[in-house]
């Protein structure tokens, strides 16, 4: 292992390649486009295909085609960009993948270079996809090769949501020196495994819930959400606010407060959460950009019982601006 100083955006594709990741592909839009562009740098030394696709549904169905033929893909969007994913993506939640691929999703809160600052974080419930974010570069690094492994694992494409703040911080990560793997799992044979149609589409649903109930279990055990401090009022920062948190709070231990880092979005630990909402008196969430979590949390402390006051965008104690 090695120590490079990476912003986000690097980070993310050193993550990619220390996977083995051979089709990179997207459509050019801020805030994702920096991790391709790193790849394309990287691309002849690594021996992996970058393309800048005509639209972002022809890069999502390029991915698609690599991850049916045993190979690991990363597919690069913007919001307005997953939006137009969608149509192929309601189909591949219930066709399961075969090689890993990872969706990196860029949200642009305060819309510095998009048409709109979409909070695209609702659609992991409508496509019932995991979806994670990361509070730091070195986190987006192994956030990445957790991505890659959980796809694989439970043969479902896995997106990775980040801010444009984020693609801007800049920290030492730990690398991987080792050579690359090939990462090619051969070509699946499983008759009708990749074509819903009305003789398996109820069936192929059900066994997508069975999938994101057993990724509840593994939310719950994630690194990626941890719990620190004391006392009976919480903060929980949400993937990169968290690291705005700690630039605004210090990173010394905080003391009277309880603070909930959370890095997986859905499915939600729902059990972490139960249990730091019990924790607690009251709640304040901090998110970008709408009140997402913080209706969510309402939901679960309603469903276990608490009458802990949770705060946020909804309650209107943070501008949703």
């Amino acid at each position: 292992m090695s120590i490079k100083t990476l912003n986000g955006d690097q980070a993310r594709a050193y993550g990619a390649l220390s996977c083995g990741v051979k089709l990179v592909t997207s459509y050019p839009g801020s805030p994702s486009s920096g991790t391709v562009e790193t790849l394309i740098e990287l691309a002849k030394k690594y021996r992996i295909y970058v393309e800048w696709s005509s639209n972002e549904k022809v890069a999502i169905e390029m991915g698609i085609g690599a991850s049916i033929a045993g190979r690991r893909t990363l597919v690069c969007t913007k919001s307005v960009g997953l939006n137009t994913m969608i149509d192929p993506l309601m189909a591949l939640n219930l066709t399961p993948v075969h090689g890993g691929l990872v969706i990196l999703l860029g949200d642009d809160p305060g819309a510095y270079g998009s048409q709109i600052d979409q909070d695209s974080r609702p659609l992991a419930d409508l496509l019932e996809m995991p979806m994670l974010e990361p509070a730091s570069p070195a986190e987006g690094y192994s956030m990445m090769r957790e991505a890659f492994a959980l796809s694989e694992k439970f043969n479902t494409a896995v997106i990775i949501r980040e801010t444009r703040s984020f693609t801007q911080q800049e920290e030492p990560v730990q690398v991987s020196d080792e050579s690359y793997p090939e990462a090619n799992i051969g070509l699946v044979r499983e008759p009708w495994r990749f074509v819903p149609v009305p003789l398996n589409a109820v069936e192929k649903h059900k066994d997508l819930h069975k999938r994101i109930e057993t990724l509840g279990k593994w939310s719950d055990s994630s690194p990626f959400n941890s719990v620190s401090g004391t006392g009976h009022k919480g903060i929980v920062g949400i993937g990169f606010a968290h690291r705005k948190l700690l630039d605004v709070a210090g990173d010394e231990d905080p003391g009277e407060y309880r603070v909930l880092k959370l890095g997986v979005l859905y499915p939600l630990p729902r059990k972490i959460i139960a249990r730091f909402l019990r924790d607690c008196e009251e709640v304040l969430i901090l998110e970008e950009i709408e009140p997402y979590i913080e209706i969510r949390f309402k939901a679960i402390a309603s469903d276990a019982g608490c009458r802990t006051k949770i705060f946020g965008k909804q309650s209107q104690h943070i501008s949703q601006e």
